[in-house]
Protein backbone atom coordinates (compact mmCIF):
# COMPACT_ATOMS: atom_id res chain seq x y z
CA UNK A 1 0.00 0.00 0.00
CA UNK A 2 1.03 3.19 -0.82
CA UNK A 3 1.75 6.15 1.88
CA UNK A 4 -1.13 8.13 0.24
CA UNK A 5 -3.05 5.20 0.40
CA UNK A 6 -2.85 4.59 4.10
CA UNK A 7 -3.52 8.07 4.62
CA UNK A 8 -6.75 7.58 2.99
CA UNK A 9 -7.80 4.61 4.97
CA UNK A 10 -6.50 6.55 8.13
CA UNK A 11 -8.57 9.48 7.02
CA UNK A 12 -11.87 6.91 6.41
CA UNK A 13 -11.34 5.08 9.42
CA UNK A 14 -11.06 8.29 11.73
CA UNK A 15 -14.64 9.43 10.44
CA UNK A 16 -16.15 5.49 10.59
CA UNK A 17 -14.83 5.74 14.61
CA UNK A 18 -16.40 9.01 15.13
CA UNK A 19 -20.08 8.10 13.93
CA UNK A 20 -19.42 4.69 15.82
CA UNK A 21 -18.65 6.61 19.05
CA UNK A 22 -21.60 8.96 18.61
CA UNK A 23 -23.99 5.40 18.44
CA UNK A 24 -22.53 4.61 21.45
CA UNK A 25 -23.19 7.80 22.68
CA UNK A 26 -26.29 8.00 21.68
CA UNK A 27 -27.38 4.52 23.17
CA UNK A 28 -25.13 4.15 26.09
CA UNK A 29 -24.36 7.64 26.91
CA UNK A 30 -20.71 6.76 27.41
CA UNK A 31 -19.80 10.16 28.31
CA UNK A 32 -22.14 10.86 30.89
CA UNK A 33 -21.70 8.45 33.69
CA UNK A 34 -19.53 9.92 36.65
CA UNK A 35 -16.86 6.63 36.74
CA UNK A 36 -14.94 4.45 34.46
CA UNK A 37 -12.86 1.45 35.49
CA UNK A 38 -11.06 -1.20 33.17
CA UNK A 39 -10.07 -4.57 34.47
CA UNK A 40 -7.30 -5.55 31.83
CA UNK A 41 -7.51 -9.28 33.13
CA UNK A 42 -11.04 -9.92 32.14
CA UNK A 43 -11.02 -7.41 29.36
CA UNK A 44 -13.68 -4.63 30.72
CA UNK A 45 -14.22 -1.38 30.65
CA UNK A 46 -16.78 -0.75 33.29
CA UNK A 47 -18.77 2.72 33.52
CA UNK A 48 -20.96 3.49 36.61
CA UNK A 49 -22.86 5.83 38.79
CA UNK A 50 -23.30 5.54 42.19
CA UNK A 51 -20.85 2.66 43.04
CA UNK A 52 -23.30 0.89 40.51
CA UNK A 53 -22.05 -0.50 37.51
CA UNK A 54 -24.39 1.01 34.46
CA UNK A 55 -22.16 0.04 31.09
CA UNK A 56 -20.03 -3.15 30.18
CA UNK A 57 -17.50 -3.23 27.49
CA UNK A 58 -15.33 -5.94 26.09
CA UNK A 59 -12.63 -4.18 25.24
CA UNK A 60 -8.94 -4.73 23.44
CA UNK A 61 -6.75 -2.55 24.21
CA UNK A 62 -4.99 -0.85 20.78
CA UNK A 63 -1.85 1.24 22.11
CA UNK A 64 -0.61 3.85 25.07
CA UNK A 65 0.68 7.25 24.87
CA UNK A 66 3.91 8.27 27.27
CA UNK A 67 3.53 12.39 27.70
CA UNK A 68 7.16 12.32 28.95
CA UNK A 69 8.24 10.10 26.53
CA UNK A 70 6.33 11.22 23.35
CA UNK A 71 5.72 8.14 22.10
CA UNK A 72 2.98 5.90 21.26
CA UNK A 73 3.34 2.21 21.44
CA UNK A 74 1.53 -0.49 19.98
CA UNK A 75 -0.25 -3.18 22.86
CA UNK A 76 1.68 -5.92 21.09
CA UNK A 77 5.08 -4.62 22.46
CA UNK A 78 4.08 -3.74 25.74
CA UNK A 79 4.67 -6.52 28.35
CA UNK A 80 2.82 -5.22 31.16
CA UNK A 81 -0.30 -5.76 29.27
CA UNK A 82 -2.07 -9.19 29.57
CA UNK A 83 -2.43 -11.23 26.19
CA UNK A 84 -6.01 -11.37 26.38
CA UNK A 85 -6.53 -7.81 25.30
CA UNK A 86 -3.43 -7.55 23.14
CA UNK A 87 -3.58 -10.37 21.02
CA UNK A 88 -6.17 -9.66 18.79
CA UNK A 89 -4.31 -6.18 17.93
CA UNK A 90 -1.78 -7.97 16.58
CA UNK A 91 -4.03 -8.56 13.55
CA UNK A 92 -3.59 -5.15 12.85
CA UNK A 93 0.20 -5.73 12.50
CA UNK A 94 -0.12 -8.67 10.69
CA UNK A 95 -2.27 -6.37 8.38
CA UNK A 96 0.37 -3.79 8.45
CA UNK A 97 3.11 -6.20 7.40
CA UNK A 98 1.23 -7.52 4.14
CA UNK A 99 1.03 -3.87 3.20
CA UNK A 100 3.82 -2.68 3.59
CA UNK A 101 2.90 -0.21 6.42
CA UNK A 102 5.56 0.95 8.79
CA UNK A 103 2.77 3.00 11.12
CA UNK A 104 1.18 0.22 12.23
CA UNK A 105 4.28 -2.62 12.40
CA UNK A 106 6.97 -0.62 14.01
CA UNK A 107 6.24 -0.92 18.01
CA UNK A 108 7.15 2.54 18.72
CA UNK A 109 5.89 6.00 17.11
CA UNK A 110 6.73 9.95 17.76
CA UNK A 111 3.15 11.12 19.25
CA UNK A 112 1.44 13.88 18.98
CA UNK A 113 -2.20 14.75 19.71
CA UNK A 114 -3.90 13.34 16.36
CA UNK A 115 -1.91 9.89 16.44
CA UNK A 116 -3.23 7.90 19.34
CA UNK A 117 -6.78 8.46 17.94
CA UNK A 118 -5.27 8.34 14.50
CA UNK A 119 -4.05 4.46 14.64
CA UNK A 120 -6.86 3.55 17.14
CA UNK A 121 -9.15 4.23 14.30
CA UNK A 122 -7.01 2.30 12.08
CA UNK A 123 -7.57 -0.73 14.66
CA UNK A 124 -11.22 -0.32 15.12
CA UNK A 125 -12.09 -0.36 11.27
CA UNK A 126 -9.97 -3.31 10.48
CA UNK A 127 -11.10 -5.07 13.87
CA UNK A 128 -14.93 -4.21 12.80
CA UNK A 129 -14.65 -2.84 16.64
CA UNK A 130 -18.01 -0.89 18.08
CA UNK A 131 -16.27 2.28 18.99
CA UNK A 132 -13.23 3.18 21.23
CA UNK A 133 -12.43 5.14 24.29
CA UNK A 134 -9.23 6.95 25.82
CA UNK A 135 -8.31 5.87 29.49
CA UNK A 136 -6.23 8.83 30.80
CA UNK A 137 -3.31 7.68 33.13
CA UNK A 138 -0.79 9.65 35.02
CA UNK A 139 2.08 9.94 32.01
CA UNK A 140 -0.76 9.53 29.23
CA UNK A 141 -3.63 7.84 27.70
CA UNK A 142 -4.36 3.81 27.33
CA UNK A 143 -6.33 3.43 23.82
CA UNK A 144 -8.81 1.01 23.78
CA UNK A 145 -11.70 -0.49 21.32
CA UNK A 146 -14.88 -2.26 22.43
CA UNK A 147 -15.61 -6.05 20.52
CA UNK A 148 -19.17 -5.70 22.66
CA UNK A 149 -20.53 -3.01 24.59
CA UNK A 150 -24.20 -2.95 26.62
CA UNK A 151 -26.07 -1.47 29.23
CA UNK A 152 -25.73 -3.25 33.03
CA UNK A 153 -29.41 -3.95 34.19
CA UNK A 154 -29.71 -2.62 38.04
CA UNK A 155 -31.85 -3.90 40.32
CA UNK A 156 -35.23 -2.39 39.07
CA UNK A 157 -34.49 -3.38 36.01
CA UNK A 158 -34.16 -7.32 36.85
CA UNK A 159 -37.93 -7.95 36.13
CA UNK A 160 -38.10 -5.57 33.17
CA UNK A 161 -36.98 -6.00 29.09
CA UNK A 162 -33.33 -7.54 28.90
CA UNK A 163 -30.64 -4.78 27.65
CA UNK A 164 -29.32 -4.89 24.62
CA UNK A 165 -25.41 -5.25 23.21
CA UNK A 166 -23.36 -5.24 19.89
CA UNK A 167 -21.98 -8.18 18.74
CA UNK A 168 -19.85 -8.72 16.48
CA UNK A 169 -20.86 -11.81 14.74
CA UNK A 170 -24.66 -10.97 15.58
CA UNK A 171 -25.44 -7.62 15.74
CA UNK A 172 -27.89 -6.17 17.82
CA UNK A 173 -28.66 -8.73 20.65
CA UNK A 174 -30.00 -8.76 24.02
CA UNK A 175 -27.13 -8.79 27.12
CA UNK A 176 -26.44 -12.31 29.08
CA UNK A 177 -23.96 -13.23 31.06
CA UNK A 178 -21.65 -16.39 31.86
CA UNK A 179 -18.27 -17.29 33.30
CA UNK A 180 -15.36 -17.23 31.31
CA UNK A 181 -14.86 -20.57 31.93
CA UNK A 182 -17.87 -21.65 30.19
CA UNK A 183 -16.90 -19.35 27.29
CA UNK A 184 -13.88 -20.79 26.61
CA UNK A 185 -15.03 -24.45 27.15
CA UNK A 186 -19.19 -24.89 27.08
CA UNK A 187 -18.63 -28.82 26.32
CA UNK A 188 -19.59 -28.88 29.88
CA UNK A 189 -21.57 -29.03 32.91
CA UNK A 190 -23.89 -25.50 32.77
CA UNK A 191 -24.89 -23.73 36.42
CA UNK A 192 -27.65 -21.32 36.65
CA UNK A 193 -31.36 -20.60 37.42
CA UNK A 194 -34.31 -22.20 35.45
CA UNK A 195 -35.49 -20.43 32.49
CA UNK A 196 -38.30 -18.21 33.01
CA UNK A 197 -40.35 -15.65 30.75
CA UNK A 198 -38.67 -12.65 32.83
CA UNK A 199 -35.13 -14.46 32.55
CA UNK A 200 -34.77 -16.39 29.21
CA UNK A 201 -30.91 -16.55 29.55
CA UNK A 202 -30.16 -16.95 32.64
CA UNK A 203 -26.50 -15.75 34.39
CA UNK A 204 -24.75 -19.18 33.94
CA UNK A 205 -21.50 -20.43 35.60
CA UNK A 206 -18.94 -24.29 35.22
CA UNK A 207 -18.74 -26.47 37.92
CA UNK A 208 -15.34 -24.61 39.19
CA UNK A 209 -17.43 -21.62 40.09
CA UNK A 210 -19.99 -23.09 41.72
CA UNK A 211 -18.02 -24.12 44.48
CA UNK A 212 -17.75 -20.11 45.26
CA UNK A 213 -21.49 -20.14 45.27
CA UNK A 214 -22.49 -22.96 47.42
CA UNK A 215 -20.18 -21.72 50.33
CA UNK A 216 -22.05 -18.63 50.22
CA UNK A 217 -26.03 -20.10 48.81
CA UNK A 218 -25.77 -16.68 46.47
CA UNK A 219 -23.93 -14.34 44.50
CA UNK A 220 -22.68 -11.91 46.58
CA UNK A 221 -19.84 -8.98 47.68
CA UNK A 222 -17.40 -12.07 48.81
CA UNK A 223 -17.62 -14.76 46.48
CA UNK A 224 -18.52 -12.49 43.40
CA UNK A 225 -14.12 -11.84 43.33
CA UNK A 226 -13.42 -15.16 42.19
CA UNK A 227 -16.01 -15.09 39.17
CA UNK A 228 -14.88 -13.49 35.74
CA UNK A 229 -17.67 -13.05 34.13
CA UNK A 230 -18.38 -12.44 30.26
CA UNK A 231 -21.14 -10.25 28.67
CA UNK A 232 -22.70 -12.08 25.32
CA UNK A 233 -25.38 -12.00 23.43
CA UNK A 234 -28.19 -13.90 23.83
CA UNK A 235 -27.67 -16.03 20.35
CA UNK A 236 -23.90 -16.64 21.41
CA UNK A 237 -25.20 -17.99 24.71
CA UNK A 238 -27.72 -20.07 23.38
CA UNK A 239 -25.05 -21.13 20.31
CA UNK A 240 -22.71 -21.88 23.23
CA UNK A 241 -25.35 -23.43 25.86
CA UNK A 242 -26.72 -26.11 23.41
CA UNK A 243 -22.88 -27.59 23.66
CA UNK A 244 -23.58 -28.09 27.50
CA UNK A 245 -22.75 -31.35 29.43
CA UNK A 246 -26.08 -33.07 30.60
Amino acid sequence: MEPEQFLALRHDAVHELMQKNELCEKEFHVSSWPHWDYDLERGTLTFSENGVPRVLALIHVVGTTSVSGGTWMWSWANESLPPNVTTKVEDVREFGAAENIPELTEAERPDDEYLGWALTAVAAKLLGSKGAYRCPGANGFVYVVYSSIGLVASDEDTTSQPKRVQCSDHGTGFSTYVCDHLASNPAQEWFSRAPDEEHEWPDAWCAICDVAFQEEGEWNEKNETKLKIKLLCHHCYERLRSQAKH
